[in-house]
C-alpha cells in the first residue's frame, strides 16, 4: 500500500514520510524525528503506535511520520525517545501506543 499517498490525500496540509526499518539504526531514527520537532515547533505531537503527527498552528504546514514495518521493542525505543526528548519542551506528546492508525486515525 502507498500509505503515503494515502496519508497525503487524508491530511493535505502534512508534509508525509514513510519510514522503513533499513533506512535508520533505531537511535539514529529518533534522533532525526527529534529534529524535525525543533524544525517545526509543534504544539504537540500525536503518537498513534506507528504514526507519529505534529499538531502545529493553522496556516503552517505540519508532519506525518509513518514507520513502516517496525517491531512493537523498535516503536518502544521511539516513544521512550520522543518521550524523553520533550520532556522539558512546549511541544507536549499525547501517546496512543495501543491505537491501530491505519483503523482509527487513516480509516482503512
Amino acid at each position: 500500500m502507498d500509505y503515503e499517498k494515502v496519508i497525503s490525500k487524508k491530511f493535505p496540509t502534512c508534509n508525509v514520510e514513510v519510514i522503513k526499518p533499513d533506512v535508520f539504526e533505531i537511535d539514529d531514527l529518533v534522533e532525526y524525528i527529534t529534529d524535525d520537532i525543533v524544525v517545526y515547533n509543534p504544539h504537540a505531537v500525536m503518537v498513534y503506535r506507528h504514526m507519529i503527527r505534529f499538531l502545529v498552528n493553522i496556516g503552517e504546514r505540519g508532519k506525518i511520520y509513518y514507520l513502516d514495518g517496525f517491531s512493537d521493542e523498535e516503536l518502544e525505543v521511539v516513544h521512550a525517545g520522543l518521550l524523553k526528548f520533550t520532556w522539558h519542551r512546549d511541544a507536549k506528546i499525547n501517546l496512543f501506543k495501543n491505537a491501530d492508525p491505519d483503523k482509527d486515525v487513516l480509516g482503512l
